[in-house]
């Protein structure tokens, strides 16, 4: 990542034309990269290139003639995305030879086998940075099982900076309060609502905002106030110590596998039974249960309702569904599905899950931010329906945004200036706080707003005058 610096990619090429290639390239796009698109097949390609301003190339993404065509030699970024981990090796390999030597190259690795240590990190190694989603969404998930109602984690600043999804429930103290009386109600608590998600929006609000039973709450603070915050809005923060995995999938044995060393609890269903014996012998500390998790006296049996999470992330997304709604009404107190099929996830969440993730968005929003690495530090996408975004900038010398007051930056609509970090001190800023060299800078925006943000955290004297 060291020789990223503050490079500004121009030219992109993608191998790979599913849900993650597309997703980039379109995110890409918009943000005025000239993107080149490829994939063996013709129906994905077209597909994937409609109503999109980028350049389809049909063909084996890894062979040197097809990087060719693409224009490797001039490339700023070469980004394997296909469902072949052969492959985007064998590409961001070929890259490396065939393209400039600063290319940087991105590959996205399920086998964990191939994530040797001694290979990745050894500096011959072909590729800059190895997405593997399950790992990945794993971690999301453990971040969620810190603390028992979070519905959201993320953090910024190298951990500084944290904002934690809440769900207002009817009894919430936050429930009926304008976000501008929320510091004299919790004067103890230092934080920021900067979203709401309500029904199938994401709002950015205004200080008239009201906070509604039912609403999903976006709060920005100091990742060391996490736990003060939570108590004063009567949140519990005991941790979870008893869960309950259905799917003995990559992301299931990531999961226990973390779980195991952090001495959770952990029971791990697995439908079947040459799986669930390897799987038993590779996690020694982890119960195996060998049956269905749709079969409720199995449930019964092993006492689901008592767990304080169950986590489904078997193979089939029907099972997933099932298993959880049967879980959830046995008593079970926190539902995470993982789902990659988006039209699911909203009916999921109306259902009453707390949360649902997606590996394949999960690796979007990793590569993303290393594609913005120089300009924006980091990036990720809120709530189900990726309406708005947290990003993470720092602050230039140059640019015309530091050493003016935040109401004279001319911000648009829908757009929070969420956090600064300065020095290693988290700041909540205030209308009249300056934004110094060097600051990191949180801001949670509507994806449509971005670019004007960009335009003016970015913009520098130079171009202005």
């Amino acid at each position: 990542m060291s020789n990223i610096g503050h490079h500004f990619f121009v030219k992109i090429v993608i191998v790979g034309a599913g849900v993650v290639g597309t997703t980039i390239a379109a995110r890409l796009v918009e943000e005025g990269h000239d993107v080149f698109l490829i994939d063996r097949s013709e129906v994905a390609l077209s597909r994937a290139t409609h109503g999109l301003d980028v350049q389809g190339i049909r063909g084996h993404g890894s062979r040197p003639a097809v990087l060719d065509r693409a224009g490797i030699v001039n490339a700023d970024m070469l980004v394997a995305v296909t469902d072949s981990d052969e492959v985007n090796l064998v590409a961001c390999l070929n890259g490396a030879i065939l393209g400039p030597s600063n290319l940087i190259k991105i590959a996205r690795i399920r086998d964990p086998a191939y994530a040797d240590p001694r290979v990745v990190d050894d500096p011959r190694f072909a590729v800059d940075l190895v997405i593997n989603p399950e790992r990945a969404t794993a971690e999301v998930i453990m971040g969620l099982l810190r603390y028992p109602d979070v519905i959201e984690l993320v953090e910024f600043a190298d951990g500084l900076v944290s904002i934690v999804g809440l769900l207002v429930r009817p009894n919430s103290p936050l429930a009926g309060l304008r976000l501008l009386e929320l510091n004299g109600r919790f004067p103890e608590a230092e934080f920021l609502v900067a979203a709401i998600t309500r029904g199938d929006h994401i709002i950015i609000p205004q200080g008239t905002a009201v906070i509604l039973p039912g609403d999903e709450l976006y709060v920005v603070c100091a990742s060391d106030t996490i736990e003060s915050v939570l108590v004063a809005l009567e949140e519990p923060t005991t941790p979870v110590k008893q869960v309950a995995i259905f799917g003995g999938t990559r992301v299931g044995r990531f999961l226990a596998e973390a779980l195991d060393a952090k001495r959770v609890s952990t029971k791990l269903f697995e439908t079947d039974t040459r799986k669930a014996r390897w799987l038993a012998e590779q996690l020694q500390s982890t119960v195996l249960i060998e049956g269905n998790p749709t079969d409720i006296d199995l449930l019964a049996e092993e006492n689901i309702g008592e767990m304080q999470a169950v986590i489904a992330c078997s193979r089939e997304e029907e099972i997933n569904v099932m298993a959880a709604l049967l879980a959830k009404r046995q008593g079970a107190k926190r539902i995470i599905t993982v789902t990659d099929r988006t039209e699911y996830r909203p009916v999921i969440r109306s259902v009453g899950f707390d949360a649902c993730l997606s590996p394949r968005q999960v690796a979007v929003s990793s590569i993303l931010h290393f594609i913005r690495h120089g300009r924006v530090v980091a990036v990720r996408a809120l709530g189900d329906w990726e309406e708005a975004e947290a990003m993470e900038f720092e602050a230039q010398l140059a640019s015309d945004a530091v050493g003016t007051p935040l109401y004279k930056l001319r911000l648009p609509p829908k757009v929070v200036l969420a956090a600064l970090v300065r020095d290693g001190e988290v700041l909540l800023p205030r209308g009249d706080t300056v934004i110094e060299p060097g600051d990191r800078v949180v801001v949670v925006a509507s994806t449509a707003a971005i670019p004007a943000v960009e335009r003016v955290l970015q913009r520098r004297v130079d171009r202005v005058q």
